[in-house]
């Protein structure tokens, strides 16, 4: 009894439907879940003026079971238009002495802190891929130092995969002493103060590529990255 009471109801609303006069608004293609009733022969959107809302709003629009958590319909809702989307990119300059102890490459604790912050950004965000570089300064033979950049690069891959990131979409890489900032040449005095004067070239870097971010929210993107300290540009 029950059920027929349903039927019944639902027969009644239809044909109730069918009697008035809708106007032509074109629903969105997806109308799948769709807040409002569509005709299926011309896909036009079941409306009434019986109630005298104003031309436009959901009052004038025959509401479906899944309103108002369903699909928006163009005419019945105000459904706002998607931002454009921006390619952005980020790079991150770790000093090598934040990270690890002198020619270690075992992260610190405030290194892991640091890094915490940025897999905890990489995690909430879209992108390709990053790209972790070590660097070392001019100290000690080619090979050494390609070793120990190396290392500490993996070292700071495999903490981020720790904390979730993908390791799919980092690539690690060593440089040694092929990239230096700081030129041997400019530091003097006694080997402490070069070596000290050296201390930029220590470094690991950290590159965010193929980022997708909507346009209206690429400054709020950029304040989370400058907060692990990150600089963004497009």
């Amino acid at each position: 009894m029950k059920n027929f009471v349903k039927v019944a109801s639902l027969v009644a609303t239809l044909a109730l439907a069918a009697q008035v006069n809708a106007a032509a608004i074109t629903p969105i293609a997806d109308a799948v879940n769709s807040r409002h009733v569509q005709d299926a022969a011309d896909s036009q959107i079941w409306v009434s003026g019986d109630y005298g809302a104003t031309n436009g709003t959901d009052k004038l629009c025959w509401q479906t079971g899944y309103y108002p958590d369903g699909n928006p319909v163009v005419g019945c809702d105000a459904v706002a238009a998607k931002p454009p989307v921006v390619q952005v990119k980020g790079s991150l300059n770790l000093d090598a002495a934040t990270l690890f102890d002198f020619d270690k490459a075992s992260l610190r604790p405030a290194g892991q802190e640091m890094l915490g912050r940025l897999a905890a950004f990489l995690n909430r965000n879209s992108y390709s891929q990053s790209v972790i570089v070590g660097h070392t300064d001019s100290w000690g033979s080619d090979a050494y130092n390609d070793r120990l950049s190396l290392r500490r690069a993996e070292s700071v891959k495999a903490f981020l995969v720790g904390q979730g990131v993908p390791a799919g979409k980092i690539v690690s890489q060593g440089m040694g002493e092929r990239q230096l900032i700081v030129s041997p040449a400019s530091c003097k005095g006694t080997k402490a103060a070069r070596q000290a004067c050296e201390q930029p070239n220590r470094r690991v870097t950290v590159d965010i590529e193929g980022a997708s971010v909507p346009a209206n929210q690429v400054e709020a993107w950029k304040r989370e990255l400058t907060a692990v300290g990150v600089n963004v540009t497009k």
